[in-house]
């Protein structure tokens, strides 16, 4: 039997009701990007594709992905897909239908949850962000897999244990398979180490350790360098909730939520520990000024003072390295690419008091449709994907964590800046609340955090006043 990739490209213009497969007999895959009039005839191809299918071609799977920057046949995802396909034992059996999505990744949560609402154009599987995960689950959008993880030798011995969680429902039940993470951790110049008399490399073991480093930079170093930075305030919204108040929270070993009963914890000593903490950096000089880290952009000016030897430390994503390679907008100064490692450290985030360390992760996954009548084959060829040297192609292509710990015997991988740091962190993920409700509860937490900082609110009142949004918003028997 003649194998054949069926592929399309879909422009973010277009509606994604029509979201349907171009017909191809070629061996290699083909796109074709549709907009304007060219939408009803994409439409027609697809009908086509699937009437050949079922009259003798064999089995169709149907695979959705986003393909945001347009990249075409040079996705990263694309090409994972296709060497997936090339070296799959099934592939003179099954045809695949890869349709790539061109849009924002929330106008890609729409149109997936308009996708698989609908038997026609209803994919078998799809990438999912892990954040958006639990929503969809809660919409019986997504198949429950877990007997199927139970059974994949894998899953036990590769998959990172930590970063499972972020596919796991409130129910305890497995979801999605986690493709990729990213984790946060302390970015520090180590000329401005030195200069403080902290050495050149540090690891904190504590939040005292990270307020003594602020106060030796204060009193050591220029006026002019700022100890620490964070993302502090409601424009950088979700950066100021996760990256840095639920980077805190984790430290605390308090959660913000029960995912069994979906309350919110709002009253633990987590909570107010990890406000006061942000506020202790605000009171003791420790931060940059207000017009600074008040603005949406703030970062842009932490990453100017920490390319010039100006800041101490910055709490950030195990990305934020880019920022200062010599082809990017912050070239550290003094520094080539092949040194930057002498120049900028990468610590781990420790707990509250001494005992160990913690990051909040992220990241994307492979779902599979509830509506899919192909749940077994769909979850084969996932398993084909995660295969070690088809999941390379990915891992390479994107620059994400990879989700698999046996990945280090590459050298595109293990060669990687800050790879081991990186790694390391992953081990001790934590991950933001598995409830629909919590993009409610994370707006609220960025205002609190903002009204610390603007207005200089003591945390009692800010979250007082946390509590009480919190609860109008979801109902007073879902606060405590």
């Amino acid at each position: 039997m003649k194998r054949k990739i069926v592929s399309v490209l879909v422009a973010s213009v277009m509606a994604a009701t029509l979201l349907t497969g171009c017909g191809s007999n070629s061996d290699s895959p083909t796109n074709s990007n549709s907009t304007g009039n060219e939408e009803n005839s994409a439409g027609d191809e697809g009908g086509s594709a699937g009437n050949e299918a079922d009259s003798g071609d064999g089995q169709t799977l149907t695979i959705v992905y986003n393909d945001s920057n347009d990249n075409g046949d040079s996705s990263p995802v694309y090409q994972w897909i296709q060497q997936t396909y090339e070296n799959w034992d099934k592939k003179d059996e099954i045809t695949l239908d890869i349709q790539a999505l061109v849009a924002t990744d929330s106008d890609y949560v729409t149109k997936i949850q308009t996708l698989v609402q609908d038997d026609s154009t209803c994919p078998d599987l799809f990438l999912e962000d892990t954040f958006q995960l639990n929503t969809d689950v809660a919409a019986g959008y997504v198949s429950n897999i877990s007997d199927q993880v139970a059974g994949w030798d894998d899953w036990n011995s590769a998959i990172i244990d930590a970063l499972k969680e972020a596919t796991s429902g409130t129910d305890g039940n497995t979801y999605a398979v986690p493709i990729s993470t990213d984790v946060r951790g302390l970015w520090y110049n180590k000329d401005v180490f030195e200069a403080a008399g902290l050495g050149r490399e540090w690891q904190p073991e504590s939040w005292q350790d990270i307020l003594d480093a602020c106060a030796a930079i204060k009193e050591k170093c220029e006026d002019d360098v700022v100890p620490i930075w964070f993302a502090c305030n409601s424009g950088e919204a979700e950066a100021t909730s996760m990256n840095t108040f639920q980077m805190l929270l984790a430290g605390t070993g308090d959660s913000l939520c029960d995912d069994a009963t979906g309350v919110y914890n709002l009253s633990s000593d987590g909570v107010k520990d990890s406000l006061e903490f942000i506020k202790t950096c605000l009171d003791e000089g420790y931060l940059g000024t207000l017009s600074e880290i008040l603005d949406p952009s703030d970062y842009t000016y932490a990453n100017q003072y920490m390319s010039t030897a100006k800041l101490g430390m910055y709490l950030n994503g195990s990305w934020g390295f880019n920022d200062y390679l010599q082809d990017s907008g912050y070239p550290m100064a003094g520094y080539t690419d092949d040194t930057l490692s002498d120049a900028l450290g990468f610590a781990q985030m420790p707990t509250q008091e001494k005992g160990g360390y913690v990051t909040m992760s992220g990241g994307w996954s492979w779902a599979i449709a509830n509506n899919s009548d192909q749940k077994d084959l769909s979850f084969e060829f996932i398993t084909e994907m995660m295969k070690t040297d088809n999941y390379i192609i990915y891992i390479e292509g994107t620059g994400n964590l990879a989700t698999r710990n046996d990945m280090m015997s590459y050298d595109a991988y293990s060669s990687r800046m800050y790879i081991n740091e990186a790694t390391a962190m992953s081990e001790n993920a934590f991950f933001r609340p598995h409830d629909e409700n919590y993009s409610k509860v994370s707006s609220y937490l960025y205002e609190m955090v903002d009204t610390v900082v603007r207005n200089n609110t003591d945390t009692e009142t800010a979250l007082s006043d946390f509590k009480t949004g919190a609860a109008t918003a979801l109902g007073e028997d879902l606060i405590q």
